[in-house]
């Protein structure tokens, strides 16, 4: 696994390689990310489920005490780095229940971004529907 500082440009993943992205500032820093925003580390791994760990380990608020700043809270990279390393070196499990989990993680991940499609599909059709009964109620004023 490599995690460094993204950039603004990404180089295509190789063959197997997984690319993510890591938010290392305000109050979500440490939460896994399919796509960048400023002040971001670019993470890239050959285990797909590095992702799903990640994320278990932003849910869990461990990284909280290690937030620094007075205004905007950030983490340091070589913190994260030594709070991460060890749990994901530890994480995948002969244990197929576990290993699983990740895969419940994922799919329910799947499923809010499907949720959040139909969600902002339904907007705009309520919009549209709205534009178009104002421009019948205008014509026949």
């Amino acid at each position: 696994m490599q995690i460094k500082t993204y950039n603004g440009a990404s180089a295509e993943p190789k063959k197997g390689e997984t690319v993510f992205y890591i938010q290392s500032h305000g109050f979500n820093a440490g939460r896994p990310l399919k796509k960048p925003l400023p002040n971001c580390w670019e993470v890239r791994t050959e285990r797909s489920a590095d992702f799903e760990i990640l994320y278990i380990v932003f849910e869990s608020k461990i990284l909280a005490p290690f937030f620094r700043g007075s205004v905007i809270p950030f983490i340091a990279l070589h913190e994260y780095k030594n709070i991460i390393f060890p749990i994901l070196k530890n994480a995948i499990h002969e244990n197929k229940i576990i290993n699983e989990h990740y895969l419940q993680i994922r799919k329910i991940e799947t499923q809010l971004q499907q949720q959040d499609k139909i969600k902002n599909l339904m907007q705009e059709l309520k919009k549209s529907i709205s534009r178009e009964l104002y421009n019948k109620i205008k014509s026949t004023a």
